[in-house]
């Protein structure tokens, strides 16, 4: 049976109806009825004749047709041979209610892969179980026992959600109708036993009625095809919020790089949305707010344009835009055209982000409000206009006259009314416009750098292009290489790697030292070593054979049994330092990193990670959205080759792509920067590699 039908099925048997709301059936028998499902419902009850007037049946299978779907709210014993029944019976699909199977542990696994082996033996799907099943208000089809369908006039909207929580997804629900939020379809999805997540995104992509899409996810059961299906969201026009759970990563402590460290699972799970166009959230309220917003404010224009926040009280402008840093949004610029609109209101002294109206030359005024937002609106490096209300006077009057300026000025406006209960009539006010409005101003912080972040992933990146000069790869043994084996393997790719020599004894030190030119470095060899820093095996700045050879003493006295020795590099110099990374993704493949280099990098945690391979454009501009970016643009010193790391970036992103999963792990750190125009050299590598798959 097609999800389409399962979603709006003609007909729906209950498993364990009763009259009795307090129990799951009764629940779903009850909603059925109080949200005008319009096909026929059949209860299964063998103890009763009729309930809530409807004709029961003691089974599916005696029931006068077989259903489009049963849904199963029965306990975990009796539900093998309930979904037995519903097989021989022709049912297309079952909503599994039904908890306590895989998710408590071996005998619960075991029975449910005992429903699910009789459920595809008779082509029929299952949805759950351990979930609260389907609540779609386009067909008037709410399938489940969520005791958010007490609330009253879901109308349908353009929301569509998938979660991995049922509970969750009930109190989104209510969260969103608060707010004047509609949704389309949505779906519990739990245990996944037969239709996972990944089946519902690619209904919703597809679906007319859905226009912008919610995620709750725990885990994905297909990563390649989810995030396939990301980009044919965003080709059809469709943004995709997302909130994923399991955010921190056990372990990374012990891991042997900083790429280990930095690239765990859900940064990986990031970067592939990202690149995909889908925005990664954290609050899964935000995340509705941001899916609603996008729907019912007009369109955010383009990513990075500032903010024009403007209220009638100076504390909640200055506490809104001291927030704005730790959002990743900015004031905007005003152009001289709206400054001379201001300028009819207030005084020279005051025209400035953010607008105290409180300065107006007369006081607050709704014409002065107006005339404000009209010149925001026409500003072209504003984004949004933000109106963070306190308690007023005509709080109602004032919330009123925004929708309409929004609408008319084409870009999102959002309205925070942070008072409790007695800014209820504002409130009432921006929904009788249809139009979102914010309790918090955190919640419309989040929803803004959502939107900015969703306008960035409209824009499609051309296909990247394989750098010319990469040469085949050396071949190289499993297991941790040394610093010269990492270097083999990036020079191979095209980026320039200090020149060095091995050596064996404080002589050949020396005659290394002496062809490739004093100032040197000394490092120990060792595969056991991960931090050389650390354990005492690095001396720099190494002027003249003395000071190299009691360099060599001290080194050589702490280099192990199974250590390969010394080599000598020449001492680069350079205006800043960056950390490469490549790592290979188990579930998204190829990954590469970069991030503020040097000892200091995952303590800095300034870390930009993408699928690979990346062009040099892509790879440029993750390097400026680092923090350190404007130290790389000369803020307190000479500007970096920026372009000519952006290069060896993308050259490392083909490397990660080539080695496949062969690829544990590789760090470059520190890519030493130069200044602009003269280049990039990496002077430190470590890596892990695999044998062959």
């Amino acid at each position: 049976m097609p999800i389409a039908r399962i979603i709006a099925p003609r007909s729906v048997a209950v498993v364990g109806a009763s009259d009795d709301v307090g129990k799951f059936g009764g629940r779903v028998i009850h909603y059925l009825l109080k949200h005008g499902f319009p096909g026929r419902i059949l209860p299964i009850n063998p103890n009763r004749a009729t309930i809530r007037g409807l004709p029961a049946f003691p089974r599916v299978s005696a029931a006068p047709e077989p259903p489009d779907v049963a849904i199963l709210a029965v306990p975990a014993s009796a539900l093998e041979a309930q979904v037995a029944d519903c097989a021989a019976a022709g049912v297309g699909a079952c909503i599994v209610i039904t908890g306590k199977l895989a998710e408590a542990g071996p005998a619960g696994a075991a029975l449910q892969d005992r429903v699910l082996g009789i459920a595809r033996a008779a082509r029929m799907r299952l949805v759950g179980p351990n979930c609260l099943g389907i609540f779609n208000p386009v067909d008037r089809a709410m399938l489940s026992s969520s005791l958010a369908l007490e609330e009253d006039d879901y109308r349908p909207g353009g929301i569509g959600m998938v979660s991995q929580s049922g509970a969750l997804m009930g109190t989104l629900l209510s969260f969103g109708h608060h707010h004047g939020a509609r949704f389309s379809r949505c779906v519990s999805v739990g245990n996944q036993a037969d239709l996972a997540l990944e089946d519902f995104l690619d209904f919703l992509v597809a679906d007319d009625a859905t226009r912008a899409i919610a995620l709750y996810i725990e885990g994905l059961r297909d990563p390649r095809r989810f995030r396939a299906l990301l980009g044919a969201a965003r080709s059809a026009g469709k943004a995709v919020f997302i909130v994923k759970a399991g955010r921190s990563e056990a372990g990374a402590a012990a891991a042997r790089s900083h790429t280990a460290s930095l690239a765990g699972a859900f940064a990986a799970f990031e970067a592939a949305c990202r690149t995909a166009g889908a925005v990664v959230m954290e609050d899964p309220q935000a995340m509705v707010l941001a899916a609603d917003a996008s729907l019912r404010l007009p369109p955010w224009p383009a990513a990075g344009l500032g903010l024009a926040p403007i209220a009638s009280s100076g504390g909640s402008t200055v506490t809104f835009a001291d927030m704005l840093p730790g959002q990743g949004l900015r004031l905007a610029t005003m152009a001289d055209a709206t400054r001379a609109v201001l300028a009819r209101w207030m005084p020279e002294s005051h025209i400035h982000l953010p607008v105290d109206t409180g300065s107006f030359h007369e006081g607050t005024s709704g014409d002065g409000l107006a005339d404000c937002i009209r010149a925001f609106m026409a500003d072209p490096d504003i984004g949004a206009v933000a109106v963070p209300m306190t308690t007023q006077p005509d709080m109602a009057g004032r919330a009123a006259l925004l929708p309409p300026l929004a609408r008319a000025g084409g870009k999102p406006l959002f309205y925070v009314m942070s008072a409790g209960a007695v800014g209820d009539a504002s409130r009432a006010a921006m929904r009788a416009a249809d139009f979102p409005f914010f309790d918090r101003v955190g919640d419309a912080l989040a929803v803004m750098r959502a939107l900015d972040a969703a306008a960035a992933g409209r824009v499609v990146a051309p296909a990247p292009v394989r750098p010319a000069g990469m040469a085949p790869l050396p071949a190289l043994p499993a297991g941790a290489l040394t610093e010269g084996e990492v270097k083999r393997l990036v020079a191979a790719a095209g980026i320039p790697t200090t020149r060095e020599a091995a050596a064996r004894s404080a002589d050949d030190a020396v005659a290394a030292a002496e062809a490739i030119g004093y100032p040197v470095v000394l490092k120990g060899v060792s595969r056991a070593v991960v931090h050389k820093s650390d354990a005492g095996l690095v001396r720099l700045d190494l002027r003249d054979a003395d000071a190299l050879r009691a360099a060599f003493a001290e080194v050589s006295a702490r280099l192990g049994p199974d250590a390969e020795g010394c080599v000598v590099q020449e001492m680069a110099r350079g205006v800043a330092e960056l950390f490469l990374g490549a790592m290979h993704d188990p579930h998204f493949g190829p990954m590469v990193l970069v991030g503020a280099g040097g000892v200091l990098v995952e303590v800095l945690q300034d870390v930009r990670m993408a699928p690979a391979p990346v062009s040099v454009a892509q790879a440029r501009a993750m390097i400026a959205a680092l923090r350190v970016a404007q130290v790389l643009a000369g803020r307190r010193g000479r500007p970096a080759d920026v372009d000519v790391a952006a290069d060896a970036l993308s050259r490392l992103s083909w490397l990660a792509a080539d080695l496949g999963p062969r690829l544990v792990e590789l760090d470059i750190n520190p890519l030493i920067l130069r200044a602009a125009g003269q280049g990039v050299i990496a002077v430190d590598g470590r890596a892990t590699l695999e044998d062959m798959p």
